[in-house]
């Protein structure tokens, strides 16, 4: 078949009328495979359809408003290009709704238009995707190097049944490969596409990915994979659990590129954990220093804080590090050793923030409430802890049993749900989960009585952090009306 034109899609987004859970931020995933297919001599464009009118809602129901670009100009955009394949990425479970949306309308106004899905959600469910009346393929995992091959089995009319990680349907037969390769050299990847990403509109964005700090900024990644379990993740599902590097060389000259050509002030790293290696993390955060980058960054994801020490917290305030979130999870050691199965010992975790307050190295704090096996006062514990660490902004998720973890495992053989499972609960204020310790109602109140507790403790320590964090969410409220009511 010919395929001459690919366009790669991230769809508009779901949220909720009162707040926004969901903010733009340059895609990188999109911005690699961009890369592989120009290499391939076919052209491609990306389209973001959420930064394309970040501002533009449309309600949905009483709860929940659409962000970013209409059915009628996405068809638009499509119809202007005219691609022979789209590529969209179905990241988030609960927005599953709008991707069935987008297919449609693909497959309305260009039947011939091959569809493949990818992502996180195509990852842990492709059978639910590829079930889609007008998704034609999926792809599981990290897709550089399967969707290349499908793009040149198509174009050759070669069997597609011994491609990695690939979904299909065969005389109405839902046909998945299991994903068994991973891209061993990161280095072999060429870097993502930065110039169809147009970066300039999600400059000056005061949230993507959490505060931004500089107008310019730009998301990296320099490894992938995650050696660690935890219960609640998915993450070894779409990048595996083999960490792998790129090449410091390799990592520099993008920085490079970033600086020079876009112009960028600030990064995110955006691995699911930078520091995995502690010596190449070093390397990699002196080099940044050697070679006078000046960038300033933080890591939106967390970092493994096992393998942290005072020299590597040293190394990131030099390299221009503002920033560094500790995924602790939990203020009690048994849950953390029992529940979640994480290698994380508190006290290392408290020496550390000891240590940030020393050299003024911003920092703040991951937790996870409300998992089976834990009790009220080990949630209590958390928020004590948080108090003891002098966190400036801890950030508390209520436990969500996403498919593809073993806590939804969990949540389905024992029967934890609080009511029948839809991927439309799927946030982190769901309450999806009861034990015989607490139901959705008491978490809510345990919940709402740390987070004053919180604020008053906050109030205390720390006044000058109490009121200018304050100050940012009134400025974000004040903003977010105005924008509706214009």
């Amino acid at each position: 078949m010919k395929i001459d034109k690919i366009l790669l899609i991230v769809p508009p987004a779901l949220t909720f009328k009162v707040y926004r859970d969901i903010s733009p931020m340059p895609p990188m995933g999109l911005g690699y495979l961009a890369s592989v297919i120009e290499n391939m001599g076919i052209e491609v464009r990306i389209l973001d359809c959420l930064i394309s009118d970040w501002n533009k809602e449309e309600a949905v129901n009483g709860d929940l408003i659409q962000v970013g670009l209409s059915e009628k100009e996405i068809a638009e955009r499509i119809l202007d290009f005219n691609p022979d394949l789209i590529g969209l990425n179905c990241q988030f479970s609960r927005q599953h709704r709008t991707y069935s949306k987008v297919f449609s309308l693909i497959k309305k106004i260009s039947p011939k238009c091959v569809i493949v899905a990818g992502g996180a959600h195509t990852t842990v469910c492709p059978k639910e995707v590829l079930s889609e009346q007008d998704c034609d393929y999926v792809i599981i995992g990290e897709a550089e190097n399967s969707f290349k091959e499908l793009i040149e089995y198509l174009k050759l009319d070669k069997d597609i049944g011994t491609i990695d990680g690939l979904g299909w349907k065969q005389d109405r037969k839902l046909n998945i490969n299991l994903k068994n390769k991973w891209i061993s050299d990161l280095d072999t990847l060429p870097f993502p596409a930065y110039h169809l990403m147009d970066l300039e509109k999600y400059f000056k964005l005061e949230l993507s990915h959490g505060f931004r700090h500089r107008e310019k900024f730009s998301p990296i990644i320099t490894s992938r994979g995650c050696i660690a379990k935890c219960t609640f993740c998915s993450a070894n599902k779409v990048w595996g659990n083999k960490y792998r590097t790129r090449s410091i060389d390799n990592v520099i000259k993008e920085m490079r590129l970033l600086k020079d050509k876009y112009g960028i002030q600030e990064l995110m790293f955006e691995d699911d954990n930078v520091t995995a290696d502690p010596k190449r993390a070093k390397e990699l955060f002196s080099r940044m220093v050697e070679e006078e980058l000046d960038f300033i960054w933080d890591t939106p994801n967390g970092v493994g804080i096992w393998s942290m020490d005072e020299e590597m917290l040293d190394l990131m305030k030099q390299s221009g590090c503002v920033n560094v979130n500790f995924p602790v999870e939990s203020g009690s050691q048994r849950v953390l050793t029992e529940v979640i199965r994480k290698p994380l010992k508190l006290t290392k975790v408290r020496k550390l923030t000891d240590y940030c307050r020393k050299i003024k190295l911003g920092y703040g704090m991951f937790f996870v409430v409300g998992l089976p096996g834990e009790t009220k006062k080990d949630i209590w514990r958390s928020f004590r802890f948080a108090v003891s660490c002098k966190v400036r902004a801890p950030f508390f998720s209520v436990a969500t049993p996403y498919p593809g973890t073993a806590l939804f495992e969990q949540c389905k053989n024992d029967s934890l749900f609080s009511r029948e499972f839809s991927f439309d609960d799927l946030f982190i204020r769901s309450y999806l989960i009861k034990t015989k310790e607490w139901d959705g109602d008491e978490l809510k109140k345990i919940l709402r009585k740390g987070l004053f507790y919180l604020k008053i403790s906050k109030l205390i320590y720390d006044p000058i952090g109490f009121l200018k964090l304050a100050f940012k969410k009134l400025k974000r409220i004040t903003k977010t009306y105005f924008l509706k009511t214009t």
